[in-house]
């Protein structure tokens, strides 16, 4: 039998967790309250954290709840894209993957670094230390893909059932990031300036710059074809 499984590639930017509510414009707004809105923005998505989201938006527990396992559903199905793995009928697979993404989320580090105003334009400033779960675990990955394939080549799972084999490889991956949990940590800073768009009514920033925030919240590697490792959260500010 001859595998199908992928090595790691960079993962698409999710872009269904965009939840644009804004805060109230009728009573006037400050620099913190912007700061705090761009805060509980990336909370509710990344720390199931709601009760600043709440307060600013006015939106119920269940619709931010909603936002946040939306991410989660989003992220562990693109690891499992990425990894070449697909769910197996009466698994725990998907589960597995949804867990690992909200332990991989638990290590998201963010700051507002800078609120300013220019021609009559607020825009915040912030500062975001890339996951860097999946630089840590590269080498190790690959190896175990390798290795996998070198056994597919040498008859080893002959005797297997396709699903039998794809329960086999996704245990693997899912225990090699698993263990690097406790090891998991950030790179350097990126900074990231959204605009404050204000209609009057309401405040918030728009799809595109939340896309913006998105982007370098984990770092995804790649190889190049030249042998490099390319960093998307560095390609993130290109």
């Amino acid at each position: 039998m001859k595998s199908g499984i992928k090595h790691m590639g960079t993962i698409l930017i999710m872009t269904a967790l965009l939840l644009m509510l804004g805060g109230c414009s009728l009573m006037g707004n400050t620099k913190k309250d912007y700061s705090n809105y761009v805060q509980a923005l990336m909370d509710v998505n990344y720390k199931a954290e709601y009760d600043n989201y709440l307060a600013i938006t006015g939106v119920d527990l269940n619709e931010a709840e909603a936002v946040y396992n939306e991410g989660i559903v989003n992220l562990a199905g693109q690891l499992m894209n990425a990894y070449g793995i697909e769910n197996v009928e009466g698994s725990d697979l998907e589960a597995q993957f949804e867990e690992l993404a909200r332990n991989i989320y638990s290590h998201a580090k963010y700051e507002i670094t800078d609120v300013s105003k220019e021609d009559g334009i607020y825009s915040v400033t912030v500062t975001i230390y890339p996951i860097d779960i999946f630089v840590i675990t590269y080498d190790d990955v690959n190896a175990y893909i390798q290795d996998m394939n070198t056994k597919v080549d040498q008859g080893a799972y002959n005797d297997y059932e396709l699903v039998d084999y794809q329960l086999e490889y996704a245990e693997g991956i899912i225990q090699i990031l698993n263990n690097a949990l406790p090891n998991t940590g950030n790179s350097d800073g990126i900074t990231v300036t959204v605009q404050i768009l204000d209609n009057g009514e309401y405040y918030y920033i728009s799809d595109s710059d939340f896309i913006a925030l998105d982007r370098p919240i984990i770092d995804f590697v790649s190889i190049n074809d030249d042998g490099t490792l390319n960093h998307s959260a560095e390609s993130s500010t290109d």
